[in-house]
């Protein structure tokens, strides 16, 4: 599942790149921001994480509202909150993010499944890790391979989203959908 989720990054920002070519293209008049930006990968992304909910710079009003610039989780528990993605557009960032998402997102209460980081600046300018539990982190660049949006004969009945919340909170659920997933995806668990 793990290469999975890196190649579903890879994938995603290449498609960015390809169906967007002119994202950076901007005049005097217009000032392009991270938030315009997280708006079009989180697009591309859930073209294959399409099982969740997709949300994009929400309040987490006990984590002294701050923001995950986008999140793929189920709306109304955190038992599958599973990608969060801190994103930025400056080819000099620090890679603090990389931090905040092990610290705010990734660990109690809220568990994240998976963590990226994602710095865009430019036509086919990135750098991303994708960050696991236990601290892993894995880079994301052209060593990745480039999956292809699942058509729709591919894709798995949308199931997930009428489970119970009793259900859901289960790990044979997450064990039973990683198969179903992976299998979307033709690769082994």
């Amino acid at each position: 599942m793990d290469e999975l989720i890196k190649d579903i990054i890879y994938s995603s920002i290449k498609n960015l790149f390809h169906n967007q070519p002119d994202i950076f293209n901007n005049t005097i008049y217009t000032n392009f921001t991270e938030w315009n930006l997280s708006y079009h990968l989180a697009n591309e992304i859930a073209r294959y994480i399409y099982w969740l909910n997709v949300d994009i710079d929400v309040s987490k009003r006990n984590y002294n509202n701050r923001r995950p610039d986008i999140i793929f989780h189920k709306r109304g528990t955190n038992f599958f909150n599973y990608l969060v993605v801190e994103l930025k557009k400056s080819q000099n960032d620090n890679q603090s993010d990389i931090c905040k998402l092990k610290k705010d997102w990734m660990r109690e209460p809220l568990n994240y499944r998976y963590g990226a980081y994602i710095n865009i600046w430019g036509k086919d300018k990135f750098k991303a890790v994708v960050l696991r539990e236990g601290d892993k982190q894995e880079i994301i660049n052209d060593f990745c391979n480039y999956i292809s949006v699942p058509s729709e004969n591919k894709k798995f009945p949308n199931e997930f989203n009428k489970f119970p919340k009793e259900i859901i909170q289960t790990r044979e659920v997450h064990n039973l959908l990683d198969n179903v997933i992976l299998e979307t995806y033709e690769r082994k668990n």
